[in-house]
Formats: C-alpha cells, structure tokens, sequence
C-alpha cells in the first residue's frame, strides 16, 4: 500500500500551497490519515476493485491509508476492525453497513471524537430515521432499484421469447446483510405486481457448496425458471450449477449484481441477462476524495453520492471488460 508523499498533478500541489496558507494540510505536514472498515476484503473480487480504488486516491493525495476487514465476507467482525481504526486516531472513516447493530458503539465513538465517518457501499437501513448512525452521507448504489432493474429485465426477455415466468429465487449468501436483503426486495416488488412468486434460499460464498444447494433447489421446484443472484461467488454458483444439470442458455432467466471474469462470460453465452454494476472503483476512490476535502475545508456533497445502479449486459460488455482489465470495473 503506497504511503508517497508527492502530489502527483499541478493541481494537487495548487490545492496544497492554498491550503498551507490557510493554515491547514499541505505537503509539508504530517500525512492525513484515512481508515475503511468493511465487511468484506481481498477474498472476494469485488472487493479487490474498491480496495485499489482507495489506494490509487490515496497515492495521489498522499495520504496513509489502510483497509481492515476479514479476507472473506464477514460481519460481525467488523466491530473489532473498527476500534483497529480508531486506534490509529483517522482524519476520517469510511465504513460498511450491513449491520448498523455491529458497528454502532464504534461509529458512535467515532463522532464523539469529532472522526468525520462516510458510508460506502452498503447504506444504513436506518438513515433517515431517529436510529441513523451518526456519518455524514452514503457513497453507492440504490440496491432496491438495482432489484427492480433486474426484475422488469427478467420479465421483458421472457416476454420476447414467448415464455411465461411461473416463478422465481432469490439467494442470499450473507443473512442479514441489509443491502442483500433489498435487492431481493426490488425484485419482490416487480414480481408481487405481476403475480409471481419469489422463494427465498439461503446460500454462501462457497461456490461448490452454493452450486449443490441451487441444483437441489431447482430439482424441487420444477416451476422455477427465474433466478436472480447477488454477487460474483452466487453467480459462479450458478454457473456451475447450469454446466452441472445440463441446462442451456434460458432454461433460467438469470440476472445478477457486481461483476467478475465469470459474470462477463455467463453475459456473453446467454446464462445472465445483465449483472447491475454499482462501479466499486469509485466506492473506494470518492471516499477517500470526499474525507479529503472534508479535511481540507470543511466540504461535502449535498446529499448521498450514487455510483449505480448501471446495467452491464451484451451492448457494452467489451468496454466493460477492458476497464476490468486495467482494475478499475
């Protein structure tokens, strides 16, 4: 992880000199200090395109930056890599929030503190209410209407070819987790409206494990042919499952979120209609930009930050997959 010094644009180094005027970080001075606690890491590939979203910001700006979680999803750790976080006294704090509960003592510290904290990724259920955790403001996707955009996708297709959807799953491989669950709830809403039921099941991220519990699933539901999965491991489960039992490109009208390798070449055979990005690259990267200037002067966006829901599908597979290649989609 880069901890350089230099300002890597004219600008940069402009900002730095103006700043230094004022009084406050600038070249000169210690480096800002920058934690992200997620319940995610390097096991996933998902994670591996936020994490260098973060490093490639914070060696432009360069700042000491470090990210703490589980090499494999995990969130009721999270609790303890936050307290790692705040023992390092940050400038700022970018977290994940599946399970506001976990972390809330932590991020509730954090504000005593006077730590600015931005959410990224996974928002907090409760922002809004009287039980918001104390952070500043959200940098992600609408997961709901990512949901909803794989739903009315799902049912248009099958409307093309025909085919009538007697019903659909939606596997979730992290119980509890908050963004998960309203994925799941964008689809239900489509699928309520049109009279198509929507089963449940639970799975995880072990990818052959995942693969026999669907073959199963499917076996005992012959009426299934819709199914919509959550993230790269469930969509290799999937895949897996598929090449498996025989099936062919739309026997299940499949869609997913986030991307891999794998997504990009189930979109390319026909398995998956289209996976939702939601451009993690820019999750890690905007956090570290925002507790920047946040640091700097006081600034802040007016309100959350979207990064998607955006559509990849067989129209813009090959640009997305160049972006990929260089570590950044």
């Amino acid at each position: 992880m880069s901890k350089s010094f230099r300002m890597v644009t004219l600008a940069c180094l402009v900002v730095g000199l103006l700043v230094a005027g004022l009084g406050g970080v600038s070249a000169q001075d210690d480096q800002p200090v920058f934690r992200i606690v997620s319940h995610g890491g390097i096991g996933n590939p998902f994670w591996i395109v936020v994490i260098k979203g973060m490093e490639e910001e914070c060696t432009r700006i360069g700042a000491d930056c470090e990210w703490l979680s589980d090499p494999v999803d995990n969130i009721d750790d999270m609790a303890g890599y936050c307290d790692d976080a705040l023992a390092a006294n940050p400038d700022g704090l970018g977290i994940t929030v599946p399970n506001p509960e976990v972390i809330r003592d932590c991020v509730n510290r954090a504000a005593e503190a006077g730590i600015p904290v931005i959410v990224l990724n996974t928002a907090d259920p409760n922002a809004g209410t009287p039980d918001a955790l104390p952070t500043m403001f959200y940098i992600g996707a609408n997961e709901f209407t990512g949901g909803v955009s794989n739903a009315n996708r799902v049912l248009a297709a099958a409307a093309a070819d025909g085919v009538e959807i007697t019903g659909a799953v939606c596997p979730i491989q992290e119980v509890g987790h908050s963004g998960l669950e309203a994925r799941c709830a964008g689809v239900r809403s489509v699928l309520e409206e049109a009279g198509i039921p929507l089963h449940g099941l639970t799975i995880n991220n072990d990818v052959p494990a995942s693969a026999g519990t669907l073959c199963d699933f499917f076996a005992a539901n012959p009426d299934v042919n819709a199914a919509f999965m959550l993230g790269p491991n469930p969509s290799s489960s999937l895949n897996l499952c598929l090449q498996e039992s025989g099936r062919m490109p739309g026997d299940i009208y499949a869609t997913t979120h986030d991307t891999s390798a794998e997504i990009y070449e189930m979109i390319k055979d026909g398995y998956l209609l289209q996976a939702i990005d939601q451009q993690p690259y820019l999750q890690g990267s905007e956090t570290i930009h925002w507790l920047y200037l946040n640091l700097l002067a006081g600034l802040a966006p007016g309100g959350d930050i979207l990064t998607g829901p955006g559509v990849i599908d067989a129209n813009n597979i090959a640009a997305v997959e160049e972006a990929t290649a260089e570590g950044r989609r």
